[in-house]
């Protein structure tokens, strides 16, 4: 149940998530460097998730959606590195098109950013001119795609409202951590959600795609500090 968000400060955009995830899927996420065809910043964990950017200042972030009806589909993070293997931002987005994946995803060259929302026979993409935010619930796809339980969903929709009533705020790189660590509706419902949610917040992550930075946040944001990862 992760959030999403991108925002243009001094000309240039920031991506940045909350990684919530399910108690026992718990596990440790870390950045790594890969440098085969291309050179990667890439978050990964046991568990195959992969997210990042590459030297060209691409990067994606995403959130699981689940497509409605109910069916096995790869996550984005399946994909992840093929993104990233691509100079062009346009090329990145033809990849996510064609995939058979579900997920809501946001990816960004620094200069352009793009809200992708994918089901396995949908796709809606959102270009983003200052700031944008995205959940777990689809905004132009079926309003039925999404976790299934009543209170993820309700949690969806009110991280999804307050993070785009509060992005607005967000005016230099502090703004993004306190966007991150907002605990409105703690600990349910909050952005910074709490242990005692069916899916904490385990990690943070701000992209600085310009200088080719991943900011990470091992915990959750209001609780620890920021790490900086250069390629």
């Amino acid at each position: 149940m992760c959030t999403l968000a991108a925002k243009k400060i001094n000309g240039q955009f920031f991506i940045f998530k909350n990684r919530d995830l399910l108690k026992k899927l718990k596990t440790k996420t870390s950045v790594v460097k890969e440098g085969r065809k291309i050179r990667k910043l890439l978050i990964i964990d046991k568990k195959g998730h992969c997210e990042g950017l590459n030297e060209y200042g691409l990067g994606l972030i995403d959130a699981t959606l689940k497509p409605y009806p109910p069916a096995k589909y790869p996550n984005s993070s399946k994909i992840a590195r093929r993104v990233l293997n691509q100079k062009k931002i346009e090329d990145a987005i033809a990849i996510i098109k064609n995939s058979c994946d579900s997920a809501n995803t946001i990816i960004s060259d620094g200069t352009k950013t793009f809200i992708i929302e994918k089901s396995l026979s949908n796709f809606a993409i959102t270009r983003v001119i200052n700031d944008g935010v995205i959940t777990n619930l689809s905004i132009k796809l079926s309003k039925k795609n999404g976790p299934l339980a009543a209170e993820s969903r309700e949690s969806s929709w009110i991280r999804y409202t307050r993070a785009k009533k509060i992005i607005k705020k967000i005016h230099n790189f502090q703004g993004i951590i306190d966007f991150l660590s907002d605990k409105r509706g703690y600990p349910l419902y909050s952005i910074c959600r709490g242990q005692e949610s069916i899916s904490p917040t385990w990690c943070s992550f701000i992209y600085d795609l310009k200088n080719r930075t991943i900011f990470f946040c091992p915990t959750s944001p209001d609780k620890g500090t920021f790490k900086k990862y250069q390629l």
